[in-house]
């Protein structure tokens, strides 16, 4: 990285393959991370599941896995998301942080408990409950997932922003 990393981010970046005998010579794509234990940045598993090498590869190295680039975008928006960079809208960690809010009000309102939603939808509790505190990106899909089964559903409003009005013109 050419400038010093936030702590408190976590990043893509380039980290060799594994050294093993049957393990293809391909250059991945790992999250990296500080770890407080070790007191030191550090790597993950590759996006594609491999296990790698520790330790970031330097900034410019080409990626070679097909699959780590595949996911890449994907991985990208949720870390961004969650370092609280946007895309296009400075009120988008707000109007995240409310969606979060509604959905987990809807549930508790409806009674449910989150084992019994998430096995209707096909995920583990430790997931649901990261969609609903924030952990995890909540998309307007899941949240419709799980509100219909609170007996609700998702309305977007999209409204005019005011400006301040001018002194003279």
């Amino acid at each position: 990285m050419s400038e010093a990393p936030d702590k408190f981010r976590r990043y893509l970046v380039p980290v060799e393959h594994l050294r093993l005998p049957d393990e293809p010579d391909l250059v991945h794509l790992s999250v990296y991370q500080w770890e407080s234990r070790w007191g030191e940045f550090v790597t993950d598993l590759a996006l594609c599941g491999r296990s790698a090498e520790q330790g970031a590869l330097p900034d410019g190295t080409a990626v070679t896995c097909p699959e780590c680039l595949h996911y890449q975008p994907k991985y990208q928006t949720a870390l961004d998301l969650q370092a609280g960079l946007t895309r296009g809208s400075v009120h988008a960690p707000a109007a995240q942080d409310a969606l979060h809010e509604q959905v987990r009000a809807a549930v508790k309102a409806a009674g449910l408990k989150q084992v019994w939603i998430a096995e209707r939808l096909g995920i583990t509790p430790k997931h649901l409950s990261q969609l609903l505190t924030g952990r995890v990106p909540l998309s307007l899909d899941w949240a419709d997932r799980i509100l219909a089964l609170c007996g609700k559903r998702v309305r977007v409003v999209v409204e005019a922003i005011q400006a301040p009005k001018e002194a003279s013109r």
